[in-house]
């Protein structure tokens, strides 16, 4: 069975945590087990500091990401991996279609850019450059809107996880929701970057 990322923090296992009591806890344990305040210990004692402020920090870097704590519950819980995580979340194809369809115009004109040559092909480009970015824009606002549901439906299983009523599908489903949208959301930000800084 993994790891229980919620132990070293001592918070019950559940969808959502409070993240400012959450910062709060890490830097109360991380600040009395830090490999600092152990230098001059005997070798097992340093040892051991360093391998407890190491779970810390992975154990608080699961916690962090709704992503990743949704999957290390779902794996505690369960003592398995989620099944079909490829599959496409109910109620995201529309996204997931325009996201995917988006990145192709964006690389295909990304390859235009780069092969085009003179002041007067890169000038011709403007427009389509334009209309690309206002797209990005665009999507960025689904996806911020597809967070803020997220967070509503994580909260709301929160509180029936807390009753009792321990829905692995429905983690399952929201899990794969966040997975898709950190996805979707590095996929749009590597090519706007790329469209910023190529030449």
């Amino acid at each position: 069975m993994p790891d229980n990322p919620f132990a070293p923090f001592g918070l019950e296992p559940g969808p959502a945590v409070d993240l400012a009591a959450l910062k709060g806890r890490f830097a109360r344990e991380t600040g009395e087990s830090h490999p600092d305040k152990f230098q001059q210990a005997p070798d097992a004692e340093r040892t051991a500091a360093e391998a407890h402020y190491a779970q810390l920090n992975r154990a608080y870097q699961t916690l962090i990401d709704p992503r990743a704590r949704l999957l290390a519950l779902y794996e505690w819980t369960k003592g398995a991996k989620p099944s079909d995580i490829q599959r496409i979340p109910p109620g995201t194809m529309d996204l997931f279609v325009e996201v995917g369809q988006a990145c192709r115009d964006l690389d295909t004109f990304l390859e235009q850019k780069r092969v085009a040559t003179g002041r007067l092909a890169k000038a011709g480009l403007m427009s389509q450059e334009l209309v690309l970015r206002d797209t990005l824009v665009l999507l960025r606002m689904k996806l911020e809107t597809l967070g803020a549901m997220l967070e509503a439906d994580l909260q709301s299983l929160d509180q029936k996880w807390r009753s009792g009523d321990k829905d692995l599908a429905a983690l399952e489903t929201i899990y794969r929701k966040y997975s898709y949208l950190a996805r979707w959301r590095q996929q749009l930000e590597e090519r706007e970057i790329a469209l910023l800084t190529q030449e």
